[in-house]
């Protein structure tokens, strides 16, 4: 076996996981939905900002929106 960093040793055992454990990820996702918290895994803090931005502009136009048409 070869030398694997770190990130890519865990993402070979989740994958190992998730094939001998389909119904786990079922329950993981649920757990996730629970927390409240968004999976930013692998976003860059570009990402992240513009997700971020996005959401502003929605809540400022639907504001917005309720101010003159509401």
């Amino acid at each position: 076996m070869s030398k694997q960093k770190p990130q890519e040793q865990r993402e070979r055992l989740s994958n190992e996981e998730q094939k001998r454990n389909p119904s786990g990820n079922v329950n993981d996702s649920i757990n996730h939905t629970q927390s409240g918290m968004p999976n930013t895994k692998g976003m860059g803090l570009k990402e992240i900002g513009g997700v971020i931005l996005l959401l502003l502009i929605i809540l400022v136009v639907y504001s917005l929106y309720q101010v003159f048409f509401g």
